[in-house]
Formats: structure tokens, C-alpha cells, sequence
């Protein structure tokens, strides 16, 4: 028997609408229909009372949650904790990422997920950001990881998983000429970021396949008058994808208003960057040896 979510404003290509039902059958949407479809009469209906219903949410860029630091824990056990934490909220689908770390760390972290794609719902690939990202922008990663790749790196991130998507985020100044277009050509999305790299720069990685700009406007070189910067490459050109963290305190929203002005309907998208206070009752946790407090 189908199940039918009713009474709800749900949320159509068209803007939410509050005439519509979902049809539900063996887990997965089946339809969306009028309230006055006639197969709602063989539904079991599910009254939402006037609540809103919206696709779940997909987050390529969580570093952990529900008390777990994916680079703390690059575990089975590790992702199915933050991917519970972030099913509460509304995300069904998720990269866990891990941050510029040593390479033992990182290798664990693909091999976790590798797994995890077979058992833990809502993984979907990996966020492997850094190690090969610029100094001068480095934010919160550690300044001793971060390094230039090995000859053989760029097979290793290509073959990483066996399934499921890898996302590489990196600074187009801190890898050799033919890097990028290597990842892109063997199936890996390539983002940009955490780079102090020019506006030239920023044009020879979309050529050479990079796809988009991880947290858009934040560990990036500025728009500025007369050098664009990756910030003017990202807000310039029309293919590329850019994520965004929208809380009022990473970007001004000011800077939201010019990007969503600047960009294709469609190319911004939200990520959260979450950290393991999300879903967890311990505001603090340890990060590159050093304790970090959750304050308003």
C-alpha cells in the first residue's frame, strides 16, 4: 500500500504549494499529485498539519557531527555517527570531508568511506579537502600538513574509491601544470579553495576541468579592482558551482546578494562545513590539538 503524505505546503519546482500530496511507496517518492487525486483514497494517509515537506537536504561539505570529527574518527562507525546527527536536520545525503591531514589519516578516511558507501545511508562520496592548499589562506588547517602533491598522488585520488563521488578541493598554485585536468579526466570533481592564487591562475584551472569554488569567498583571494582574484574568477564564470555557507557570519549578506546576483540560478548551493557540535549535547571538541568551544 502506498502512503500519502497530505495537508502539507510542499515544495514543487514552482514554489510551495499547499494543494499537493506525495505519494510514498516501498520508501521512495512515487508521485506528486493533486489533494484530489483519486489514488489517495487507497492511501494510508499521513496528516502533517499544515507543516512544511521539502526534499531532504545534500551537504558536500560536513566535517563531522552528533560529537564525531571525521578526522578524528575516519571510521565506518565515525561517518554513521555524523550521518545520523545530520539525518535530524533534515540532510539525507552528505560528503563527509576530511581536512589537510597526514597521509595515513587521509588514506583511512577514503578507506572508511569506501565502505561506508555499501552500508551507511546517505553517504555519498568523500570531500577530501586539502592537503594541497596555500599557506597565506590556510584557515583552520594545520599549516605542517599542508604540502605540494607526489608524482603518483593524482592516480591515487583518482582510483580512491570504488564507488560514489570524490570531491578534491585544492589551490591551483599548489600543484604542478596537468594535475587538475589528470583528476578531472579519471571522474574527480575538482573544487577550488583555500587558495591566494590570481585571477589568471584561477582561469587555467576551470580550463583545465576544475569544476567550482568550496565556501565561496571565505580562505580565497579577494575581488579586488584590479585583480580579480578567485573570488571575481568564481563570481565571472557562468559554469561553474559554488558553495556557500550562509549563517550570517561566514559571508556578509551583502556578499550573498552580489553572488546570487552574479551566478546561473542553480550554481550556489548551501554547505553547512559542520563540525561535531551538530546534533551533539558537548559544545566543544578537539581540533588539531586544540579545544574549540561552540558559542552562539
Amino acid at each position: 500500500m502506498s502512503t500519502a503524505l497530505v495537508n502539507a505546503r510542499v515544495l514543487t519546482p514552482e514554489g510551495f504549494k499547499a494543494d499537493r500530496a506525495v505519494l510514498v511507496k516501498d520508501g521512495r517518492v512515487e508521485d506528486l499529485v493533486p489533494a484530489s487525486d483519486p489514488r489517495l483514497k487507497a492511501a494510508e494517509r499521513h496528516d502533517l498539519a499544515g507543516r512544511t515537506l521539502l526534499p531532504g537536504f545534500i551537504d558536500c561539505q560536513v566535517n563531522g557531527g552528533g560529537g564525531a570529527l571525521f578526522n578524528a574518527t575516519p571510521s565506518v562507525d565515525g561517518i554513521r555517527t555524523i550521518a545520523l546527527a545530520h539525518r535530524r536536520f533534515g540532510t539525507t545525503g552528505l560528503l563527509p570531508t576530511v581536512i589537510s591531514d597526514s597521509p595515513e589519516v587521509m588514506r583511512a578516511a577514503v578507506a572508511a568511506v569506501d565502505a561506508a558507501l555499501a552500508t551507511v545511508p546517505g553517504v555519498l562520496g568523500i570531500h577530501i579537502e586539502g592537503p594541497y592548499l596555500a599557506p597565506a589562506r590556510k584557515g583552520v588547517h594545520a599549516e605542517a600538513t599542508l604540502r605540494r602533491p607526489e608524482a603518483a598522488e593524482s592516480a591515487w585520488l583518482a582510483g580512491a574509491l570504488k564507488r560514489g563521488k570524490c570531491l578534491v578541493t585544492l589551490a591551483p598554485e599548489q600543484v604542478p601544470p596537468g594535475f587538475i585536468r589528470a583528476l578531472a579526466s579519471s571522474g574527480v570533481i575538482v573544487a577550488i579553495g583555500h587558495t591566494d592564487g590570481d585571477y589568471l591562475s584561477m582561469r587555467r584551472a576551470l580550463a583545465d576541468g576544475a569544476r567550482g569554488f568550496t565556501h565561496l569567498y571565505n580562505a580565497m583571494s579577494p575581488l579586488k579592482s584590479r585583480e580579480p582574484g578567485a573570488v571575481g574568477a568564481a563570481l565571472e564564470d557562468p559554469a561553474s558551482w559554488c558553495g556557500i555557507i550562509v549563517d550570517g557570519h561566514h559571508v556578509h549578506p551583502a556578499s550573498l546578494r552580489v553572488a546570487l546576483t552574479a551566478k546561473p540560478r542553480g550554481k550556489l548551493f548551501l554547505v553547512t562545513d559542520a563540525m561535531p557540535t551538530v546534533g551533539a549535547a558537548d559544545p566543544s571538541f578537539l581540533l588539531n590539538g586544540e579545544a574549540i568551544v561552540e558559542r552562539d
